[in-house]
């Protein structure tokens, strides 16, 4: 290799596909869920529907990726076009023709040719929900609350005009172009954050400003380089005195997910789940006889608030060089480490779980949510939570068992999903209730085996 080869610019198509891989992290793990989950949905809880169940569980986990991944590259080309970068129009476009291929037509082929549905139905729905999870993170925050209104306001709508909103809703056409109607939103809205001199007010910076503080924006890194500010990842607020405070000193040494758990911290946590549960009653499918389609996730929003800490850990074992042989070397930490790191991980779970799990039992009251709901709901997370942080434990020192907690985290959300999914078509079953109540007895007995296993280590988190 010369200094000619070293130094040429990689292909423009390629070098946006990474990007855009990069930016989406962990969430592109749920562009999988849909085309490969839907049907066994449908197997599991409503034959012959395979095509419409596969689709909204897509279309949900597309909203995730293109509010973490959008965020990430609206602030990503925003800071550039702020500072003058060579090409960024051009490097935008490329990504955001990177991004449609990717979320919107590989699915899309995948879910039509799986489930015999249509293509273009599933494209449309699908581009849709890109837009709107771009959408909702580039609108200024205040612009929630006039949204909020116009959704209540439109079950006042006259029964006609319900009926033909109800049949463009069914056609391609008319979602594609509600897709354009919010890319268009979006488009000036990047305008006017482009435009403006300086950073405007907290209820006038989109997250994707606001998650840029502590990640991808080359100024807000100018301004904050080790700062962690970010709306949806919560601060490491460092208390005083801790060397009275072994496992404060711990939690701050663990880095981002752990910590003191300040208002701001188990507030900012919600924030994704309340957007969803917001989003579901804008949404507002169903009505008579059927449940909510919203009420079938809910196990699986709960889940997810616990991901952050089990992330953190796994990449601080992944990649030692953030700073795990030194975190076995600072001062002042817990005389017993393994005891120590699975109760940091239990109380991050479950100071993270109650929240999600009264903002999932409020929207339940709000659409009216049969009672076997709210059991299946606490027993079914209680279960997934003794599993995921048990597994999470057990799986640290090897690389093939955090590919297994990984794969264990898609099989619980399924289980999840699937369990609530045949609870709400009627009375549940007794054998549903005991499948959980013998779920959670294993993940209490996995939990007791990964903490016997630490302290048989000579370190928790060194290697060797």
């Amino acid at each position: 290799m010369n200094a000619a080869t070293a130094t040429r610019a990689p292909h423009l198509p390629f070098a946006s596909l990474r990007t855009t891989v990069a930016a989406g992290g962990w969430t592109n793990g749920l562009l999988l869920l849909g085309p490969a989950l839907g049907p066994l949905l449908a197997w599991a809880s409503a034959p012959g529907r395979a095509f419409q169940l596969g689709l909204v569980l897509c279309a949900v986990c597309t909203v995730f990726w293109a509010m973490l991944a959008g965020a990430r590259l609206v602030a990503l080309f925003l800071g550039a076009w702020q500072l003058r970068t060579p090409r960024v129009r051009q490097h935008a476009l490329a990504c955001g023709a990177a991004a449609l291929a990717m979320v919107v037509v590989v699915p899309a082929l995948v879910l039509a040719a799986t489930t015999s549905g249509s293509f273009a139905m599933a494209a449309a729905v699908l581009a849709a929900a890109l837009a709107l999870g771009l959408f909702w993170v580039s609108m200024p925050p205040w612009a929630m609350w006039p949204l909020l209104a116009l959704g209540v306001g439109a079950r006042w709508l006259p029964g006609w005009v319900d009926e033909a909103l109800l049949r463009a809703a069914l056609h391609p056409g008319a979602i594609a172009l509600a897709a354009a109607g919010l890319l268009g939103a979006c488009a000036a809205c990047w305008a006017w954050m482009a435009a403006r001199p300086r950073d405007p007010g907290t209820w006038s910076t989109p997250l994707s400003l606001t998650m840029a503080r502590g990640g991808l924006d080359p100024s807000g890194l100018a301004r904050q380089p080790y700062a962690e500010t970010s709306l949806l990842t919560p601060d490491t607020p460092v208390g005083s005195a801790l060397r009275r405070a072994p496992q404060e000193a711990l939690a701050i040494a663990l880095g981002p997910g752990f910590g003191r758990h300040s208002l701001r911290n188990v507030l900012v946590a919600q924030v994704p789940i309340v957007g969803v549960a917001a989003f579901w009653l804008l949404l507002g499918t169903g009505g008579g006889d059927r449940p909510h389609i919203g009420l079938a996730f809910a196990p699986l929003m709960v889940l997810s608030t616990a991901f952050a800490p089990v992330v953190r850990l796994q990449t601080l074992f992944w990649r030692p060089a953030l700073g795990l042989h030194e975190l076995a070397l600072l001062p002042g930490l817990p005389g017993r480490p393994a005891l120590s790191l699975a109760a940091q991980l239990g109380r991050q779970a479950i100071a993270r779980a109650l929240p999600a799990l009264a903002v999932m039992a409020a929207f339940g009251l709000a659409v009216d949510a049969p009672r076997a709901y709210y059991h299946l709901l606490l027993w079914s997370s209680a279960a997934c939570l003794f599993l995921l942080s048990g597994g999470t434990l057990l799986s640290l020192r090897s690389q093939a068992g955090r590919w297994a907690c990984a794969a264990r985290g898609l099989l619980l959300a399924l289980l999840s999903v699937g369990g609530m999914r045949v609870a709400l078509r009627g009375e549940p079953p007794a054998w549903l209730h005991t499948a959980w109540s013998a779920a959670l007895l294993a993940g209490v007995v996995l939990q007791g085996v990964a903490q016997e296993r630490l302290k048989a280590l000579p370190h928790p988190w060194l290697h060797g």
